[in-house]
């Protein structure tokens, strides 16, 4: 065409065409102008998925229940004229890429070609992609070759992406291996309490064995006195020091039994007290809980007479609190006709979800014993934003948390 040297390659399927010609190119492309091929790797590579989320949310676009391949389509989409999301993308791009761009712009074919081929082996290429997407004057070979390394790439991050999944199920049955440990582990120690109760019988015997000596000591001691005017005392002191032997070793092996029931009985006593401990906690969370609700049923109906008529239909949120509680919190609530929401308290990347609960909440219950300060002080800040009411409890009993709900204050709808 027109005399000059043109090299195309056309993919029929596709539509990909590979063109040298540089009449009335400009000087560097923008997004929409791009070669149609280079869209889709240039939205998947060079934008991050949070910076596409971004995008899609600054122009109202919702990215709630989309996924990633949605999102891209998206912004492929807006990607084939100049519209007001091409012209963001295109200048975000060049903000991100302007290193890149400064310095790359300014290289030969030859130069530029080898920079990128550098940059692809380095695994620093993605700067360097843009540029060359953006270069309207580059040969039609080595638009070729980039492009090409970019689909090869995107097919091994494919395969990558397999090899992950399948070592994720690799250790999925690590953890079940773990978990059988845990229960081989929980036998043992079966085990060993039986044991435990087997050491503490043969102390008894042994006890029982050393009080038989002692008498049998004594009778010899008796012999001894008796026969001391009878010229035997020679052949009784050798057959006493055979005895006295005997007898020691007797003790050593019954003070190391000692020494291990002693060790033993004073783990089993440390085990029965964090039972006892532990039951008496249960037992104390049961019979508060069976309390309460027995209120709960006492007041099940549900008109202008009922103590809990204002609560009805109203959404109560928990921040915090015990969490082996929460199914008790939860039947505090619903059986008063409220609506349940429970947050852990944890801030790390929660706020926002908390916040979220909040605002639709019609009143808050924060325990500060199950909290730290600083929630806390996210908790209160958060329910004057949101003219919410809130209650600090000093502790997260049910009975405090029922005192909460069905206070005057919570009837009249007062804001702290």
């Amino acid at each position: 065409m027109h005399g000059e040297k043109e090299e195309t390659l056309i993919n029929r399927n596709n539509a990909i065409c590979w063109d040298d010609s540089e009449i009335n190119r400009p000087i560097r492309l923008r997004l929409w102008e791009i070669d149609r091929f280079f869209k889709c790797p240039v939205i998947g590579i060079c934008l991050t998925s949070s910076e596409q989320n971004r995008l899609l949310k600054k122009f109202g676009v919702s990215i709630k229940n989309r996924t990633p391949f949605e999102i891209h389509e998206i912004l492929v989409a807006s990607a084939e004229n100049e519209n007001q999301m091409s012209k963001c993308i295109n200048n975000l791009l060049n903000r991100k890429f302007g290193k890149e761009m400064a310095f790359f712009n300014g290289l030969d074919h030859e130069e530029f070609i080898a920079r990128w081929r550098s940059a692809l082996q380095n695994g620093d290429c993605i700067g360097v992609f843009w540029v060359a997407a953006t270069r309207p004057e580059l040969p039609a070979e080595y638009r070729r070759e980039i492009f090409g390394e970019i689909h090869m790439m995107m097919h091994r991050g494919a395969g990558k992406s397999i090899r992950f999944k399948q070592e994720l199920t690799g250790l999925h049955k690590e953890l079940s291996k773990m978990r059988q440990a845990i229960k081989e582990a929980i036998q043992s120690k079966r085990l060993f309490r039986k044991e435990n109760e087997l050491l503490k019988q043969n102390q008894a015997d042994l006890r029982s064995a050393l009080s038989a000596m002692e008498i049998e000591k004594n009778k010899l001691k008796e012999e001894l006195s008796r026969l001391n005017s009878q010229n035997c005392i020679a052949e009784l002191e050798q057959e006493n020091r055979i005895m006295k032997a005997h007898l020691d070793a007797l003790f050593v092996n019954d003070k190391e039994k000692q020494r291990q029931m002693a060790s033993l009985e004073e783990k089993n006593l440390q085990l029965m007290l964090e039972l006892e401990q532990e039951r008496e906690s249960t037992g104390c969370f049961r019979k508060e809980a069976r309390g309460i609700i027995q209120e709960i049923s006492a007041m099940n109906r549900c008109d202008a007479s009922c103590p809990s008529f204002n609560l009805c239909k109203k959404r109560i949120l928990i921040v915090g609190g015990i969490t082996r509680m929460g199914s008790l919190y939860r039947k505090l609530i619903e059986n008063s006709g409220g609506i349940f929401e429970h947050h852990d308290g944890y801030m790390k990347n929660g706020v926002k979800m908390l916040e979220c609960r909040l605002k639709r909440a019609d009143l808050v219950v924060c325990p500060v014993n199950c909290n730290s300060h600083a929630a806390c002080s996210i908790v209160k800040n958060l329910a004057k934003k949101h003219h919410k009411t809130v209650y600090m409890l000093a502790n997260s009993s049910l009975n405090a948390v029922s005192r909460a709900i069905w206070s005057p204050v919570t009837a009249r709808g007062a804001v702290n």
